[in-house]
């Protein structure tokens, strides 16, 4: 893909200024939050402002109009914006369901369809206006949410729905990279469902409803497994090339939730020698999406008070 040389230059010399392992090291043993917070306003993040939100949100818009610019096809990007829209789609159903009164800055982040478009057509029943890969999800969530009631029944709906427009995103794709990571995504998610599932007391038609079929994990397998509960889970995925996170789970839930975004960020790593394709542009955005989740975690963290091991914990691994 030629037209990507000069994004992928432009990429090369960002990457530089992406926080190192020993970056996220510094800023966890300061000594007080304040501290930890000049060290990353001293590394260009914010805008000026010494509130962490606002921060946050500024590195956000700033690295999301980075890959706006360099990404001109769509639907290259279809990947990194997927899981944003289907959000989307789960807060305007219930906040129109449930009549909510809760701010839109709240519940909604960037996606690509206006939010308030989203709540007119679920609100005058009118899911055609909305885009294909969501519309039918967009009813039948709606549906079920003011029949039942059930806020989690919703929830399951719209999450198969982004799990299955992953795997099309992947099988309408020829980049590596998307392929890879669409099934990496859908994966874990897989896993993580399971793993709910079996510590709730789920049963297997709950787990049908919900899991997505993907390479590296059978979809009928850990549904088999969740029989024996959360042990029958872990020893599914002693078998599986996520064994790591059997293990992981039985450390902590945060440890296992870490453990799944460095998998990914250890999965994308590659695409550092690649030159020639979209590949290291969608690496570098969500190697900057973990970055910046990564130091949320730190400084809410030491704004909370809590001890520099409980953060470690929770601390992903750089993609510099």
């Amino acid at each position: 893909m030629d037209e990507y040389i000069y994004g992928v230059a432009r990429i090369r010399a960002l990457e530089s200024f992406l926080l190192t392992d020993d970056d996220i090291s510094q800023i966890i043993e300061a000594k007080d939050y304040d501290t930890a917070l000049q060290f990353i306003i001293d590394k260009g993040w914010g805008n000026g402002s010494y509130n962490l939100d606002e921060i946050v949100r500024e590195e956000t818009a700033k690295h999301k109009r980075v890959v706006d610019e360099i990404i001109k096809d769509a639907s290259d990007k279809d990947i990194l914006m997927v899981d944003y829209d289907y959000h989307n789609l789960k807060a305007a159903i219930k906040k129109v369901c449930t009549d909510s009164k809760i701010p839109d800055e709240s519940i909604y982040v960037e996606g690509r369809v206006d939010t308030g478009f989203i709540e007119d057509c679920i609100r005058e029943s009118e899911y055609d206006k909305l885009p294909d890969e969501v519309s039918d999800a967009a009813k039948r969530a709606t549906d079920a949410l003011l029949k039942s009631g059930d806020g989690q029944l919703c929830d399951v709906i719209v999450d198969k729905a982004l799990l299955e427009r992953i795997m099309e995103i992947k099988k309408n794709h020829e980049n590596t990279l998307i392929r890879d990571y669409a099934d990496m995504k859908v994966a874990i998610a897989d896993i993580k469902i399971a793993i709910r599932a079996a510590l709730s007391g789920k049963d297997d038609t709950f787990l049908k409803n919900a899991l997505v079929e993907c390479e590296g994990i059978s979809v009928t397998d850990l549904i088999a497994s969740i029989k024996d509960g959360i042990d029958g889970v872990c020893d599914y995925l002693s078998t599986t090339a996520f064994s790591d996170l059997a293990t992981a789970i039985k450390k902590s839930k945060s440890y296992f939730e870490c453990k799944c975004d460095n998998k990914i960020i250890d999965r994308i790593k590659n695409q550092k020698y690649e030159s020639f394709s979209v590949g290291p542009i969608l690496a570098y955005s969500l190697a900057r999406e973990n970055e910046i989740k990564t130091v949320k975690i730190i400084l809410s963290g030491k704004m909370n008070g809590f001890d520099n091991d409980f953060i470690r914990e929770r601390v992903r691994i750089m993609y510099a």
